[in-house]
């Protein structure tokens, strides 16, 4: 088996825990609307999907939000609510460090679009400290976590092989994409079985 160079993290459900009721009632507060109204518009429709698709920038996702809402919805607001919706797992956010601090090279790889990638060190601070321009989003590649070309594109901006790098994620999706993309691959349920994949791979954090 070919050495890992490379750990790759997904962030909601693997650094973070993720309550999108939660960011559906905070949006609601803000706005004014009801939750279902907001979540259909923006999430439901594929609105949001394009966003992380790459199809927006960030002031043009902001428009488009407010336009389809009927509402004046700042960049504040909306990044408040998505700090709202999120618990950071400081465990995982250690386990990054001492990776890093054994110089073994990492990155986050996310399903999200402009305005989180401009906003990250306002709603999840922790994570942007930790991986700082390894930080990656899907908006950057025009494509998302269900294609392999993704896995493929970040690997060529950070001269890795897909045979020497791990991708964590929580969704049997992503990971049976990144599988087929040639990566290792771990389905995160919880730190304890991550750690036993890691050793395999010769990592001991």
């Amino acid at each position: 088996m070919a050495a890992v160079e490379l750990v790759i993290f997904d962030m909601d459900g693997v650094l973070c825990h993720y309550d999108f009721a939660r960011r559906l009632a905070c949006l609601a507060e803000k706005t004014g609307l009801d939750p279902d109204v907001i979540n259909e518009e923006i999430f439901r429709s594929g609105f949001d999907d394009r966003g992380d698709q790459g199809q927006f920038s960030a002031a043009e996702y902001l428009e488009e939000f407010n336009r389809r809402l009927g509402v004046h919805l700042s960049r504040e607001d909306w990044l408040w609510a998505r700090g709202q919706s999120i618990t950071p797992d400081t465990d995982m956010l250690a386990l990054v460090a001492r990776l890093q601090q054994q110089d073994q090279p990492v990155a986050m790889l996310t399903n999200n679009g402009p305005v989180l990638r401009e906003g990250l060190g306002e709603v999840f601070p922790m994570a942007a400290e930790r991986f700082g321009d390894r930080a990656f989003f899907s908006c950057q590649f025009r494509s998302t976590k269900e294609e392999p070309a993704i896995f493929h594109a970040l690997l060529d901006q950070l001269g890795g092989m897909p045979e020497r790098a791990l991708f964590i994620d929580d969704s049997e999706t992503y990971i049976a994409s990144a599988r087929q993309a040639g990566l290792h691959v771990h389905h995160f349920s919880a730190i304890g079985g991550l750690l036993t994949v890691l050793q395999s791979h010769g990592i001991s954090p």
